[in-house]
């Protein structure tokens, strides 16, 4: 058995959170074979979990593969009641010649039963509250780009906590307790964009890294990261093990902007179906802070949305190039109107040139959560707090632009510079890279509006969308004129971005 690169870096970690992250056909699930072989084997007492997100893909992909490494390279067979050999049995009483000494449940569905006393649990990530008041010493989890943060950070990591793993200063598994408990999370799964699993293992520090060796096997990234480590590799590394046609005819069936994703194993790349298809964080992101001016114009958009933050895009221009300097996402206790005048007074204080307000048209009417009790409206608070600061310009539209017209001006200026105008975000302007990352196409064009949940306080909200509100109304009002010839009313007709990526360097 010859394990990749990549594979043998989670074979060996002896870190607690382990990211495999990789294109298709790259063993992802034959390493979940091997380790769960080990630690069954080798730490019988100590139970163990696998999941998948649904238990389909558990029983048809994950354990279906996961039995074939045990059979095929550690020689254990699934029980037969019929000739009464084999190794362990799957969600039945364990035989009577099975050894029970550390287990004996009044019930054993989803529960792997090994001769030898291991047992494994199994179980489905999209009903991860179903696993909470079990205790178990590992874990493996497969596609878990399908899976939500509440799984991880409320429910799984809290089970971690029965020892019987543990490491000595060789870093060796032993089963001596007065070495160093060890109690392993290994994630196992193709990319997808998925924002909390890039931002729980921040990939988004490590990107022009990543970017600089997955695409260039056999190179792929290996990274330590306090507690964490993470591989991300392409399929090319475990190009032995798969059929000679296996990455020829994917590069042929998959749409080419699929490739740095699919095949390479890019956590950034294009999934299809995003809102804003132009935009790239090498061409468009930079280090901005020191351009910033106190003595230019400031321009100052907003978004009113209370939940998950309220937004306020700090830009400065010169000429036609727009430099998105800072971003203000205040979160709950601080998601008023009055405290993120404070925050922009407070980070602004030195400015001295005049500051232009864009944002939300609706933000000129009242009964708003984000405002104050004794003002009419969320500008009504801005003019005042600000005003007392700044020289303040209004540079309000009437009305809010089409969203996916105004997003196709955005991509036009992302993408070839459009009537000469041309974006750089700060790299510190985390919520807004995010949102153009993320957020999704409706099939109407829009903004896709799904809502999650927080399960601390029961409030629903939009999770991305909200700076990309802000940087709208921004753009198509301080570019109005070349916004009203985009639209066709400058003596050209409209020119529109295509609906469908359909090239891309790899």
């Amino acid at each position: 058995m010859i394990l990749s690169k990549p594979q043998y870096d989670i074979y060996s970690s002896r870190k607690q959170l382990n990211l495999f992250l990789a294109g298709q056909g790259s063993g992802k699930t034959h390493i979940m074979g091997v380790l769960s072989a080990i630690y069954s084997s080798y730490f019988p007492k100590v139970r163990g979990l696998i999941c998948a997100n649904t238990y389909d893909q558990l029983n048809r992909s994950t354990m279906f593969r996961i039995r074939q490494v045990w059979e095929e390279y550690f020689n254990v067979i699934e029980y037969s009641d019929k000739t009464k050999e084999g190794d362990y049995v799957i969600g039945k009483r364990p035989p009577a010649s099975f050894d029970t000494e550390w287990h004996n449940f009044e019930l054993y569905n989803n529960i792997i039963s090994f001769r030898w006393g291991a047992v494994i649990f199994i179980g489905s990530l999209d009903n991860y509250k179903a696993l909470d008041g079990m205790e178990v010493g590992w874990m493996l989890l497969d596609e878990t780009k399908d899976t939500k943060k509440e799984a991880l950070d409320e429910v799984l990591l809290g089970r971690l906590r029965q020892e019987g793993v543990f490491v000595n200063k060789n870093g060796d598994l032993t089963s001596t307790k007065t070495d160093e408990p060890f109690l392993p999370l290994y994630i196992f799964t193709s990319p997808a964009k998925v924002a909390w699993l890039n931002e729980k293992f921040e990939l988004e520090e490590y990107q022009a890294e990543i970017d600089s060796l997955i695409f260039f096997p056999p190179k792929y990234f290996k990274k330590e990261i306090g507690n964490k480590l993470v591989t991300i590799s392409s399929t090319y590394l475990n190009k032995r093990n798969l059929p000679k046609t296996y990455i020829p005819n994917q590069k042929a069936n998959l749409p080419s902007y699929l490739h740095p994703m699919l095949i390479y194993g890019s956590p950034f790349a294009k999934s299809g179906g995003e809102f804003v298809k132009k935009f790239t964080e090498l061409k468009h992101t930079g280090k901005l802070k020191q351009l910033y001016s106190t003595q230019e114009v400031l321009h100052l958009s907003f978004d009113f949305n209370s939940h998950p933050y309220i937004t306020c895009l700090a830009y400065q221009t010169i000429g036609k190039q727009v430099l998105e300097v800072k971003e203000f996402c205040l979160e709950p206790p601080k998601n008023s109107t009055p405290s993120l005048c404070d925050e922009i007074i407070a980070y602004f204080k030195n400015h001295v040139a005049k500051v232009w307000v864009y944002g939300d048209p609706s933000g000129a009417s009242g009964n708003r959560s984000t405002i104050s009790r004794t003002k009419k409206s969320d500008f009504d608070v801005i003019f005042s707090e600000l005003g007392k600061v700044f020289r303040l310009e209004n540079k309000i539209l009437s009305s809010a632009p089409s969203v996916s017209i105004s997003r196709d001006f955005l991509d036009l200026v992302l993408e070839n510079e459009y009537q000469g105008i041309s974006l750089i975000i700060d790299t510190s302007c985390k919520r807004t890279i995010a949102d153009l990352r993320y957020t999704k196409e409706a099939a109407d064009g829009s903004m896709e509006k799904k809502k999650v949940k927080n399960p601390e306080t029961g409030i629903t909200y939009e999770p991305f969308g909200h700076c990309l509100d802000a940087k709208r109304y921004f753009f198509c009002s301080r570019f109005s004129q070349e916004f009203a010839y985009f639209l066709g009313k400058g003596g050209k007709p409209i020119m529109t971005t295509k609906r469908e990526e359909n090239e891309h360097a790899f």
